[in-house]
């Protein structure tokens, strides 16, 4: 059963396809399809903001109306290549977590986008939301639970190296789907799925040298600007990851971008981190926000905070 709901959601994605081989025009297709998504509707017992930090950083804070605020918060950081903005999928995808018991409250980083902002614009911004959230609000870091996928993952992660480094107080945990960690394309997923990968890939094609340096230098990865590939802060595969709280992991077994999560999960392991690792068959990159694993994640999430 679930091999065919992969196919089925495969087929969907795969008409999103956005490899700059197949697609000069994808970072202008994904702002296009972008901006088609921007109204946000909910059903009418959710309460939704537009806010802006007092350094003004964008945000959206979505609440239930009938729960009360118990301080127990979701920083969800949405994904998209850091090119597509924040589009009403992710408040579809995360309203669920209003839904918990403690009276879950949900905020969206409504990060800048590339190739216009380039790093560390976002790394900035994210940072700044935590310390409004954190310092301006007064939510607890280990009442906080940080969650991202695939662009939004390595924001995440970059996040939270960052408050690690600094020495502050780490959230309670985080999870992330299908992260993108490794600029420099060094996993053995990104040649053994290019076939497979309907979002990234090329079903007819292989992954030749030629074609990974040409991708890397597309403006799929523009919001690296002048940074070193290899830094922590922008792949943070090259992290250690000692300090971290549990951290929870879902991906695609399809996808190229596998190895990124399975190296950063081998590197929490071996910082003796509580990690669980996901891996779906046949299923592609960010494949949970297309499909009805919140509750799990939920589920996830209510075993960190406790």
């Amino acid at each position: 059963m679930a091999s065919i709901r992969g196919k089925l959601f495969s087929l969907i994605t795969a008409a999103q396809n956005i490899n700059p081989s197949a697609h000069p025009d994808a970072v202008e297709k994904m702002k296009k399809m972008a901006a088609k998504y921007m109204d946000v509707k909910l059903p009418k017992n959710y309460v939704f903001e537009k806010k802006t930090t007092q350094n003004g950083t964008k945000y959206h804070i979505l609440q239930r109306s009938d729960r009360k605020d118990a301080g127990k918060l979701l920083y969800y950081i949405h994904g998209g290549c850091y090119i597509a903005g924040l589009t009403n999928n992710y408040h579809s995808f995360v309203k669920d977590f209003c839904d918990m018991e403690e009276g879950v409250t949900v905020v969206l980083t409504d990060y800048k986008t590339a190739p216009e902002y380039k790093y560390p614009v976002q790394l900035d911004e994210a940072e700044d939301l935590w310390n409004e959230l954190t310092e301006r609000l007064g939510y607890k870091p280990k009442d906080i639970m940080i969650g991202g996928d695939s662009s939004g993952g390595n924001l995440a992660l970059a996040l939270m190296l960052k408050i690690r480094d600094k020495g502050k107080n780490m959230p309670a945990g985080a999870f992330l789907l299908s992260p993108w960690t490794d600029m420099t394309m060094s996993g053995k997923s990104y040649v053994q799925n290019y076939r497979k990968d309907v979002e990234i890939g090329e079903r007819k094609a292989a992954l030749t040298e030629e074609k990974r340096k040409m991708l890397m230098e597309s403006d799929i990865y523009s919001f690296i600007g002048d940074a070193d590939r290899k830094s922590p802060y922008v792949s943070p595969l090259f992290a250690s990851y000692e300090g971290f709280p549990p951290m929870f992991f879902a991906v695609g077994e399809s996808e190229m971008l596998l190895d990124d999560t399975l190296g950063v999960v081998k590197k929490l392991e071996d910082a003796n981190i509580p990690v669980i690792c996901d891996i779906k068959p046949d299923m592609f990159h960010s494949y949970v926000l297309c499909t009805s694993m919140t509750l799990r994640l939920r589920l996830s999430a209510a075993m960190l905070w406790h």
